[in-house]
């Protein structure tokens, strides 16, 4: 098996979890944990985790951050080699606030060095992109770099679209990328249409499939994920977890889930499974990314939540 290509962002998070119920305008005692993020590169350290070949395409600060970030990624296995450093820049970060039990309350990112992603970068990237198995990137990068991206790829594009309003943004290119995985807000920013129900959510996949998408995952946390695509319509729904410590990073981990239960060549049934499983093991963490995350990890998840 080749290898698979990300582009998008990388990040430093830090995340603050309340001891007690939070009060808002106030400071609360919590406990502060920094590590390593950005949807695209905790992608791809997932898929590392999971013994893939992984080669990530972003842009860092010549910062303490930007250091921290390349050599993070390096010792997670990630090929950096594409990365690109950009003198002068900040690089990203973002914070999130969690409540005592563990999920987020409020979040917020300064990823203004995403600009610097733009079609130049893409163009100088293209060989890279056009020779891995699949490409997977996240929706922080500009609409231009998206646009570019879609037209000079030649393999199958994967996106997470990661917030409501970058997904409007996506909006007018969704149709060139083979899977697409937001949860339901997203779903609903990409298509204009209501998402409260079941059958509402299934025919917002179908706007989606008809304008060219092959498979939709939609993410609905502790209510499942349903897939649409060509086998039909395949929703699971785990057993109660309560394990959960940090809820920031499950989404990618799904995505990682998928990738890697797709190019093992897994039914859908079985992938939406995986991108379940993933999900379970990186809440289960105090990290963004799990350290535990690997196959077995998953397929423990998987046998004791999804039997």
């Amino acid at each position: 098996m080749g290898y698979i290509a990300g582009i998008g962002g990388a990040n430093m998070d830090i995340h603050g979890r309340s001891d007690r119920p939070l009060i808002m305008r106030d400071s609360n005692p919590g406990t502060l944990h920094t590590s390593l993020g950005g949807v695209c590169r905790n992608i791809c350290e997932n898929l590392a985790r999971l013994g893939a070949d992984v080669r990530l395409v972003t842009v860092v600060g010549d910062d303490v951050h930007g250091r921290s970030i390349l050599s993070g990624c390096e010792q997670a296995g990630i090929d950096m080699s594409a990365t690109r450093v950009v003198q002068g820049e900040r690089s990203s970060s973002y914070i999130s606030i969690m409540d005592s039990s563990g999920d987020m309350l409020l979040a917020m990112s300064d990823m203004h060095i995403i600009k610097k992603l733009d079609e130049r970068l893409v163009d100088d990237s293209q060989a890279l992109l056009c020779g891995a198995e699949l490409v997977v990137c996240d929706g922080n990068l500009s609409a231009r770099a998206v646009s570019r991206l879609t037209q000079v790829c030649t393999r199958p594009l994967y996106v997470d679209p990661v917030s409501t309003a970058w997904a409007r943004e996506l909006k007018p290119f969704i149709g060139r990328f083979d899977t697409v995985k937001p949860n339901r807000m997203e779903l609903a920013a990409l298509t204009d249409c209501p998402v409260e129900t079941m059958p509402q959510i299934e025919a917002a996949c179908d706007v989606l499939l008809a304008q060219g998408v092959r498979r939709v995952f939609v993410s609905m946390g502790a209510d499942g994920m349903l897939c649409k695509g060509p086998e039909g319509m395949i929703y699971e729904r785990s057993l109660p977890f309560d394990g959960m410590v940090n809820a920031t990073g499950a989404g990618d981990a799904a995505m990682a889930g998928i990738i890697h239960a797709t190019l093992r060549g897994l039914d859908v049934r079985q992938t939406v499974q995986w991108a379940m499983g993933a999900g379970m093991v990186a809440i289960a963490s105090p990290d963004t990314i799990s350290r535990s995350m690997s196959p077995a990890a998953i397929e423990t998840m998987i046998k004791e939540y999804l039997p």
